[in-house]
């Protein structure tokens, strides 16, 4: 990181000693000096451990995506897919995809999660056994009864 600030300072007295004459006064405008400390300050952001670290992950990730079949196993699912892709399709799924859809699926999943406790299911499950023979039951008398009034 401070690679580049220790070259300068090792450098600038080798440069006076290999040229001891004078040199011409040159002058640097502000604006490229300003410039110069922006360019400075973007290499440091660049060569920061984060973005080095970031820079890794990413190459990583990459080469992982790229090798083996991976590769090819998505290209063969997204040719598959396309066809799926229709403009109407993507048309009525924008329409669906809105922020209050979204807000109101939340809602659901919140709710359906509070709700759904394995206690109630299974309370839920053991009453559902309970009451079939019973709607099978009074399925049959409803059908008599219809039977004996219809005819």
């Amino acid at each position: 990181m401070y690679f580049f600030q220790v070259l300068f300072f090792l450098l600038v007295p080798l440069f006076a000693l290999a040229n001891p004459a004078p040199a011409p006064q040159a002058t640097i405008s502000s604006t490229a000096l300003a410039d110069l400390e922006d360019l400075v300050n973007g290499a440091k952001t660049l060569l920061s451990q984060d973005s080095i670290s970031n820079i890794e992950t990413t190459l990583t990730g990459a080469a992982t995506l790229l090798s083996g079949s991976t590769a090819n196993d998505t290209k063969t699912l997204l040719t598959e897919v396309s066809g799926l892709l229709t403009p109407e399709l993507v048309s009525a799924v924008t329409k669906l995809i809105t922020a209050d859809t979204v807000n109101k699926l939340n809602d659901i999943v919140d709710n359906a999660h509070t709700l759904l406790t394995a206690n109630f299911v299974n309370q839920t499950v053991t009453l559902i056994d309970d009451v079939t023979p019973l709607v099978a039951d009074v399925s049959k008398v409803l059908g008599g009864l219809l039977s004996a009034l219809l005819g």
